[in-house]
C-alpha cells in the first residue's frame, strides 16, 4: 500500500497560523486542489487533534469508500463517532495500522495530520510519497510540519502552481534509509 502525506504549510514550515488550529489559511486554489486530491484515495489517516477539528465536516461525509483511520491513545473516548468501516478510531502504531489497511484490501492511503502522526509515520518508514502545498505566507510560529526532530531524505518529484495562485505543490518520494 502506498501511503502520500498531504500537507499545506506556510514557506516557512508551519501547519498553523500560530495557535489557531486548522489550515484556514490556505488558498482557495489549494482548499479546491485538496478536496480534488482526496478522490485519489481510499483510505486516509490523522491524529486526534486534526479530527477535532474536522469533525463535523468528515462526518457529513463519512462513505463506505473510503476508511478514516484516527489515531488517538484514547480510542474509546471517541466511541459514539465510530462508524465500522468508515471512520475508526485506533491507537495502534503506525506500522500496524498501514499493515491492518493493506491486509484490508486498501492501495492508497493520505496521511492527514497532525505534526505528530507526521512524524510517527515518517519515523516508522510508512510514508512512501509527500505532496506539499507551499503557501506563500510567512507566520513565524505555529505548529511545524514535524512534531519533533527527524532526518529524512527525499527526492523531489515534481513542482507547479496549484491552479493561477501563488501556491506551490511540491512533490516527493520519500527515500528509504537516507
Amino acid at each position: 500500500m502506498e501511503v502520500t502525506l498531504i500537507a499545506a504549510q506556510s514557506l516557512d514550515g508551519f501547519i498553523t497560523k500560530h495557535d489557531v488550529p486548522g489550515t484556514s489559511f490556505t488558498s482557495a486554489a489549494d482548499k479546491k486542489h485538496f478536496a480534488a486530491t482526496l478522490a485519489r484515495f481510499d483510505a486516509s489517516i490523522m491524529g486526534g487533534e486534526t479530527y477535532r477539528v474536522a469533525r463535523s465536516f468528515l462526518r457529513s461525509r463519512l462513505t463506505a469508500a473510503r476508511r478514516r483511520m484516527v489515531v488517538t491513545r484514547t480510542p474509546a473516548a471517541f466511541s459514539e463517532d465510530a462508524v465500522p468501516g468508515q471512520l475508526e478510531f485506533t491507537q495502534a502504531s503506525a506500522r500496524e495500522i498501514v499493515d491492518d489497511l493493506a491486509r484490508r484490501g486498501h492501495r492508497h492511503c493520505a496521511l492527514l495530520g497532525g505534526a505528530q502522526m507526521h512524524r510517527l509515520f515518517l519515523a516508522a518508514g510508512c510514508v512512501d510519497r509527500i505532496e506539499l502545498s507551499l503557501e506563500p505566507r510567512l507566520f513565524g510560529a505555529g505548529v511545524p510540519l514535524l512534531g519533533g526532530a527527524l532526518d529524512v531524505s527525499l527526492t523531489l518529484l515534481g513542482c507547479e502552481r496549484i491552479e493561477n495562485s501563488n501556491t506551490l505543490l511540491a512533490t516527493y518520494r520519500v527515500e528509504r534509509g537516507g
